[in-house]
């Protein structure tokens, strides 16, 4: 990890990322960066990039110079059943671009995520070895957030870690309704780690202990005004990080 890794995700944090449109603020990175720093470097995903906000970011973190993929429905606005955000192919890879992120290296699947089958899998786990971060932000209704976030699953490189967009916002009940039947129904590698700024983060079983305590300490070296508080969901010992909106600090180059 160099100097200028952390300098260049902190512009975008402090300034770039308020030139794409989206919905996702600077503070999931006190998550994220010491997440990181456990994870490596890898490819990176998303279902639902609309126009690239929280993508570039993710992209920026976990390496500019892999290969990442993005899942979207972008113009074909027929399957954009909730009316969640109206992306466009062009803008996204426009925006690529003026964040220096060359568009031959993002693979762009312009896809209803419920057509995602086996072999989309397969091919999926050849060319990228396993996402390092996978974020769900597709279709916020019950079915199609059940099927994203399994699908998740099965292309996550079981050290990484999956965002579930949303996952406490009232304006999309569908959400919370899913992730309560997949863990009141059935167990799953990927367990609940943490909630912060409207996600909810999971990771493998096998992890979870050492990236909560990882994070959590992060957070209390670097980010004292952030609230910390572990809970119990679905069984797990989660964390809560709720940072002080009211002010960004820069991200601190080692963890």
């Amino acid at each position: 990890m160099t100097q200028s890794h952390v300098e260049s995700l902190n512009a975008y944090l402090s300034t770039g990322i308020n030139s794409v449109n989206g919905w996702c603020i600077p503070h999931l990175w006190q998550s994220i960066w010491p997440l990181y720093h456990k994870i490596g470097p890898g490819p990176i995903a998303e279902i639902g990039v609309f126009e690239g906000k929280f993508f570039i970011g993710l992209a920026k973190t976990f390496g500019a110079a892999e290969a990442h993929a993005a899942i979207d429905v972008f113009d074909m606005q027929e399957f954009n059943l909730d009316g969640a955000g109206v992306g466009k192919l062009e803008v996204f890879r426009t925006n690529l671009a003026a964040h220096g992120l060359g568009p031959e290296k993002t693979r762009c699947l312009q896809r209803d995520s419920l057509t995602l089958s086996v072999p989309d899998t397969l091919a999926l786990r050849e060319e990228f070895g396993g996402f390092k971060f996978f974020s769900v932000d597709g279709c916020h209704e019950v079915l199609h957030t059940m099927r994203d976030v399994e699908f998740a699953m099965s292309v996550t490189h079981p050290a990484g870690i999956i965002a579930v967009d949303d996952y406490m916002n009232p304006m999309w009940p569908g959400v919370l309704e899913a992730i309560a039947k997949m863990y009141l129904l059935r167990e799953f590698q990927f367990v609940p780690l943490l909630f912060t700024c409207n996600k909810l983060f999971l990771c493998s079983r096998s992890y979870h202990d050492a990236y909560r305590k990882h994070v959590l300490d992060y957070v209390r070296e670097h980010f004292p005004q952030t609230r910390l508080k572990i809970v119990t969901r679905f069984g797990y010992q989660t964390l809560s990080v709720l940072p002080n909106m009211n002010n960004w600090v820069d991200l601190a180059g080692e963890t």
